[in-house]
């Protein structure tokens, strides 16, 4: 038998894992091997990059219900930021209209960048949706994002 003849299956590195008490790193294994596309990169690789927390849509850590400033939403374009620690997608679609959604993609939860204007992408599966209404534009997703309450309040979009 060669080293290439011998290969574990998932259920085989389990039970091994297992009889040694390391369950929730055997878990977190298996997880990591199953859910990626054809490039390799999982769910939750993406959801973790640091190139994701680094994207220039993104606002500083820390925003909060509070809100985001008005003047950081330009008309027509849309941004990512963070709210009480959710990822939410926020879009000024006329002078005093803005809308907001979850971040999350509806086909499998890694959170969209926001790429220009009024578009969204999923980085992991290439789905896009628009800012503007949260419809899905091209699959895998197929449902719309989801929405949430946003308003402008003085200089502020503030979320209910």
């Amino acid at each position: 038998m060669t080293d290439l003849d011998f290969c574990l299956s998932r259920r085989d590195v389990f039970r091994v894992l297992s009889a040694v008490g390391v369950t929730t790193i055997g878990a977190g294994v298996l997880v990591a091997c199953g859910s990626g596309d054809a490039s390799g990169t999982t769910d939750a690789d993406s959801a973790a990059s640091p190139d994701a927390a680094a994207s220039p849509d993104a606002a500083a850590p820390g925003e909060d219900s509070a809100g985001v400033a008005l003047a950081d939403v330009p008309v027509g374009e849309a941004r990512v930021v963070d709210v009480n620690g959710e990822r939410v997608v926020v879009a000024r679609t006329a002078e005093a209209e803005v809308v907001a959604y979850s971040a999350a993609c509806t086909h499998a939860g890694t959170p969209v960048e926001a790429t220009g204007g009024l578009q969204l992408l999923c980085p992991n599966h290439g789905s896009e949706f628009d800012a503007a209404t949260g419809e899905a534009l091209k699959g895998p997703a197929t449902a719309p994002l989801t929405s949430i309450a946003a308003s402008i309040d003085g200089d502020r979009i503030v979320f209910a």
